[in-house]
């Protein structure tokens, strides 16, 4: 089946995963729309079944970048980390870097995402080149549960090119309906007296739309706005261009064409 023959969709069904969907059907400001088939935002790939890996190739997926750490890449490996016949181009950028000294105490998960952005541009930036760079076909990026790095890169990548903040705030927001099956067992799997303090950690970090509404009026106000954070990052112009034709649909007129 080819792209113009597929009937897209945001969640993606793939055996034994977790919180995989497309970023593209999303309408920009200026009446464009993002590329189906483009980017899959997911959460780590390492629980896939045989039939889930299948369906991970078979979407068109050409190329993974992986945002976790070394410890988290040595306890859950990536199953397309090692060159096969599945014909998928993998690459380990940990958003977070391993030596910075420890983060400086917060009170809300927007600060803490902002600080992330501040403490690890040069993360984001090799992310981001490695997204601009890949093969043609999709791309999926993941961390660990695909909430947090990969609700920063995805944001990011939808800011890139004028998704409007509700839109993207929404689409971070997504991530608290898929990840509560998973939180629900966490809970479930606790003794009683740990609880309470389970339940107002999910409740501290949870993926909310006012969350990332903030983050992104945090980075308008510190850098200017997603492109100028993105280039005082490290990115290239060069990149970010490749990022906007890997996102971007082809206007409306070229699409038979395109």
């Amino acid at each position: 089946m080819t792209a113009e023959q597929r009937e897209w969709t945001r969640l993606l069904d793939w055996e034994g995963g977790l919180n995989a969907r497309d970023l593209g059907g999303y309408a920009t400001e200026d009446g464009r729309e993002t590329r189906w088939g483009a980017v899959v935002r997911s959460a780590a790939l390492a629980t896939l079944t045989e039939a889930g890996r299948a369906a991970l190739a078979d979407y068109g997926v050409r190329a993974i970048v992986d945002l976790r750490l070394p410890d988290e890449l040595a306890d859950h490996p990536n199953p397309f980390a090692e060159p096969g016949d599945h014909g998928i181009a993998y690459t380990n950028v940990s958003f977070i870097d391993p030596a910075a000294a420890p983060p400086n105490a917060v009170t809300t998960l927007a600060e803490d995402y902002l600080q992330m952005l501040d403490r690890y541009r040069h993360g984001v930036a090799e992310a981001m080149a490695a997204i601009a760079r890949a093969p043609d076909g999709a791309v999926v990026i993941h961390c660990a549960a695909g909430k947090d790095r990969t609700g920063l890169i995805s944001a990011l990548l939808l800011g890139l090119v004028d998704v409007p903040a509700e839109t993207i705030a929404a689409d971070y927001a997504m991530t608290a309906e898929l990840l509560r099956p998973r939180e629900q067992e966490w809970l479930a799997a606790c003794p009683p007296e740990e609880r309470a303090e389970r339940e107002a950690m999910i409740a501290r970090y949870a993926p909310t739309a006012e969350v990332m509404l903030a983050v992104l009026a945090g980075l308008t106000e510190r850098y200017g706005g997603v492109e100028p954070y993105l280039l005082e990052a490290g990115v290239s112009r060069a990149d970010l261009e490749r990022l906007r034709e890997r996102m971007l649909a082809p206007p409306a007129g070229e699409q038979a064409s395109g």
